[in-house]
């Protein structure tokens, strides 16, 4: 059940609960120390298991089979890859997190079904459910926070980190470094940091947790307590998937008034200075799967309109000033679009913090004279 393999007796109860799970996954851990439990956090504007039964009716490849249980649902995949003809098949738990939109989904199963088992029938349900990206300060203000709520004085070693240029050259690093120390040397270098490893240790050098951290919605459990992962890192992490959620949700151009929430992304450094700049800006836009661009101008000034394949959202794009993009939703602008556009914004070009402002009904002309 979940990948836990014998070390645990699982499938041997009539109803599982997450409380069991967690005892599963501490001794799974504990007789598989090169191990981990690959944990999957996503936002559902709609009921993620009405959305996975859905999905039997539209696939023809694949196949998913769902038991309640009493706090989570049990999930099996078992689907046919096209190209080679193998089959993938595991299970993974799914649970809610309260008082938010956000699921979370846990398999000890190996990187091929976490890829294309459980990622699959993610990306099958999207727009209904999608991924969440939190930026490099979230993935700090994350261990800010854990360090914060311990009850053991704490040090963080990051054992390993993935940085990224706003131009998508990566680097890892492999040296083990405090992580307010792995941050500060990214930001000064003009990167931002995708993912890293970390282990936390207690004054008395004992192992508290390990575990790893990406922007897209994936966190590793790899060893040390369990119920401090769940209970501690895990609720602060998911948190900015619900913030996130709750920042671009309903800012579509309203259908009577006209009225909209213009959306502003202010980036740290001038990064409009140039028409190569506003190419840069089309470039990263247009690399958005599933989306058609339209250039309306590029020189002085770049706008663009943003259409999205996957669920008829739209949107306009200008640049405003050499530190400022203005997103202006249509009448539809859904939450993962919106999202997307501002993650690709943040990867390709430089930090950023987002603002709106509210608009009567906005004239695109009008607009570009103001």
């Amino acid at each position: 059940m979940y990948g836990l393999g014998d070390s645990t007796d699982l499938s041997s109860f009539s109803d599982t609960s997450l409380t069991q799970v967690r005892h599963s996954i501490e001794s799974y851990l504990k007789s598989n120390s090169k191990s981990s439990i690959q944990f999957k956090s996503i936002v559902a504007q709609e009921d993620p298991i009405s959305q996975f039964n859905q999905l039997n009716h539209r696939i023809n490849d694949g196949k998913v089979n769902i038991t309640e249980h009493s706090d989570h649902h049990e999930v099996i995949v078992d689907r046919k890859i096209k190209q080679s003809g193998r089959r993938v098949e595991g299970s993974f738990a799914l649970f809610s997190h309260d008082d938010t939109n956000v699921w979370t989904a846990l398999t000890a199963h190996d990187a091929d079904f976490f890829k294309r088992g459980l990622n699959w029938l993610v990306r099958e349900c999207n727009p209904k459910i999608y991924e969440f990206y939190a930026t490099s300060r979230d993935l700090e203000s994350v261990l800010d926070n854990f360090a914060t709520s311990a009850v053991h004085e704490l040090d963080i070693i990051v054992t390993q980190a993935v940085a990224y240029s706003h131009r998508n050259q990566a680097e890892v690093s492999y040296k083990k470094r405090p992580y307010p120390v792995v941050f500060r040397k990214a930001r000064k270098g003009g990167n931002y940091i995708d993912s890293l490893n970390f282990r936390a240790f207690t004054e008395e050098n004992e192992t508290y947790l390990q575990a790893s951290l990406t922007r897209d919605g994936t966190t590793k459990l790899q060893g040390g307590n369990v119920e401090v992962f769940f209970n501690h890192l895990l609720d602060q992490y998911i948190s900015y998937g619900q913030e996130k959620a709750e920042l671009f949700t309903g800012k579509e151009r309203h259908d009577d008034t006209g009225e909209v929430q213009e959306i502003e992304i202010q980036f740290e450094h001038p990064v409009f200075q140039s028409v190569e700049d506003n190419k840069d800006l089309i470039k990263a836009i247009s690399d958005l799967s599933r989306t058609n661009v339209t250039v309306y101008h590029k020189n002085p000034y770049a706008h663009i309109s943003v259409l999205d394949f996957n669920d008829g959202s739209s949107c306009d794009v200008f640049v405003t000033d050499p530190k400022t993009v203005s997103i202006v939703p249509s009448y539809r602008g859904s939450t993962n679009f919106l999202m997307r556009i501002s993650d690709k914004l943040y990867q390709e070009l430089d930090e950023s913090s987002i603002h709106f402002i509210e608009n009567d009904s906005v004239d695109v002309d009008e607009f570009i004279r103001s």
